[in-house]
């Protein structure tokens, strides 16, 4: 008895026909290894069939030198109304766009890459460019955080840098810098159209605001009775070197001079015009000639008074000139016109 290939349920051993690439084998062929035949090429398609159901017949496609497998199933009787479906390996993999992903290029183009200097949790959070260490991470035509760390362009430690959205060009930009430390300084810069640093403006903040640049210690004219909070009147009292230290090294003695009703006079320093003067110390007025209106002549009669609350004598040498003495003040002042102001120093 002899039996075949059919007659057991087995291939057929070697090819069991050939097809050209136009029609391909079909739906209800036989059961088998067929050649499907291109002009300058064949694929191997093993294909079968039971005749029956859904689906009466499955193919499979495959290529030389394992360049990819596809496969396609017919349906009722109505053979392969679908085009073949590949079969994706790890020597046929398939592309971003195959499988409906995006490219690497257009990932970098529509997201921000995920590193080490970037991290997500529901916010989008980014580490500085280190602009100290690499000059090159900086582009005026993009916006970003900076890290100058100081004398980078005359920025400050960190910067905010702001590009124009439609114009490239560096003199469109503005940043931000701020410094590193307890301190808030903060400054506003621009660049000219070759990218070249042009300066930075500072912006004030409260602290500038409260913050007094007079020198502590510094005799200030205040318009009231009272002084504001954290200053003392000048009037002779002695306050807590502890708790001001920085009065106290103005004023070592732990006593604020007393200015009231006093005219403030510049310290020599050996020039002569005071001469034997101390830093603070305290001198009585004098009234000179001018303050009774004296002048020079050779006429005794002729006269010229003015009432000025002091005692004093004349005399004369019977000829060209006579002289006027005044008393040394003693209660009463001479003085200039003046508006009476509240001495206070700050205290710290």
């Amino acid at each position: 008895m002899s039996l075949g290939a059919g007659d057991v349920g087995a291939f057929k051993l070697g090819s069991s026909g050939d097809y050209s690439y136009k029609n391909g084998v079909p739906w209800n062929a036989s059961t088998g290894i067929y050649d499907l035949r291109y002009p300058d090429y064949s694929l191997l398609i093993a294909h079968f069939s039971d005749g029956i159901g859904s689906c009466p017949a499955f193919q499979l496609q495959i290529g030389n030198r394992n360049s990819g497998i596809a496969y396609r199933s017919a349906r009722d009787s109505y053979g392969f109304e679908e085009d073949w479906t590949s079969i994706y390996t790890t020597r046929n993999k398939p592309s971003a766009e195959d499988v409906g992903a995006y490219s690497k290029s257009e990932s970098d183009n529509q997201f921000i890459k995920l590193n080490t200097n970037t991290k997500t949790s529901g916010y989008i959070l980014s580490r500085s460019a280190n602009y100290f260490d690499d000059p090159n991470s900086r582009n005026l035509g993009l916006s970003g955080f900076l890290r100058p760390n100081q004398g980078l362009d005359g920025l400050g430690a960190l910067a905010i840098h702001v590009a124009h959205p439609q114009c490239a060009g560096p003199e469109y930009s503005r940043g931000i810098s701020f410094g590193y430390g307890g301190g808030f300084s903060i400054s506003t810069y621009a660049f000219d159209k070759d990218g070249k640093f042009t300066g930075s403006k500072r912006i004030l903040t409260e602290d500038d605001i409260n913050e007094d640049k007079m020198p502590v210690g510094a005799p200030i004219p205040w318009p009231q009775k009272n002084p504001p909070s954290g200053y003392l009147t000048c009037n002779g009292q002695a306050f807590n070197k502890s708790t001001y230290p920085q009065l106290a090294a103005a004023y070592p003695s732990g006593t604020l001079p007393d200015l009231r009703g006093e005219f403030i006079r510049g310290w020599d320093d050996g020039r002569g015009v005071d001469s034997g003067r101390g830093i603070l110390s305290y001198q009585e007025g004098q009234a000179p000639v001018s303050a009774i209106a004296g002048y020079w002549g050779n006429n005794w009669n002729d006269n010229k008074h003015r009432d000025t609350g002091f005692s004093a004598a004349t005399g004369t040498n019977n000829g060209s000139f006579h002289t006027i003495i005044q008393e040394y003040e003693s209660q009463r002042e001479t003085r200039p016109r003046n508006i009476a102001f509240n001495y206070i120093v700050r205290a710290a």
